[in-house]
């Protein structure tokens, strides 16, 4: 358990300084189902991580998070992740003289990937599937907007942890 907690400690302390690391998208088909994800490849204890967070007023992760990658090479990759948490804010807006409340949450997993997965995505993301709930998060893209960025960041955290 403290071993499990301290990995855990290890992970944010990593995201948190490797905030630039980071790699996203804003994902509003409709007004109510909008979110921000990011993707932040991390390194601990000489084991690779994609700790992804999904900001939105609903969506979260179930109990076995997992993601479903299509590259533009026709691969694909299932990850099978670790809940982190979901934090909720909560606010309101004042419109004329009406308060209307507003909350969002912020869900947290994190993915295992080996160095083979990871140069997977130098060849570029075509579709991305998180299990999120109530609705499962997908996205397609006519050109890369996270795969070639997520290597890239990937290759400097890994630098960086070389040569510490």
């Amino acid at each position: 358990m403290l071993k499990r907690f301290s990995l855990l400690i290890l992970i944010i302390v990593n995201v948190v300084q490797l905030g630039a690391q980071s790699v996203g998208y804003t994902y509003r088909p409709f007004a109510d189902e909008g979110c921000t994800v990011i993707y932040t490849p991390t390194i601990v204890n000489d084991t690779a991580y994609i700790v992804v967070n999904v900001k939105s007023d609903r969506l979260m992760f179930n109990d076995n998070p997992s993601m479903l990658v299509r590259f533009f090479d026709d691969k694909t990759l299932q990850l099978q992740g670790k809940k982190f948490g979901v934090t909720l804010s909560e606010g309101g807006v004042i419109v004329g003289y009406v308060f209307i409340p507003t909350k969002s949450y912020c869900a947290t997993s994190w993915f295992m990937v080996t160095e083979e997965q990871m140069d997977l995505f130098s060849q570029g993301v075509a579709k991305i599937r998180l299990n999120t709930q109530p609705i499962m998060h997908e996205r397609t893209f006519k050109k890369d907007k996270i795969g070639i960025p997520l290597f890239q960041k990937y290759h400097e955290v890994k630098e960086k942890v070389e040569n510490f």
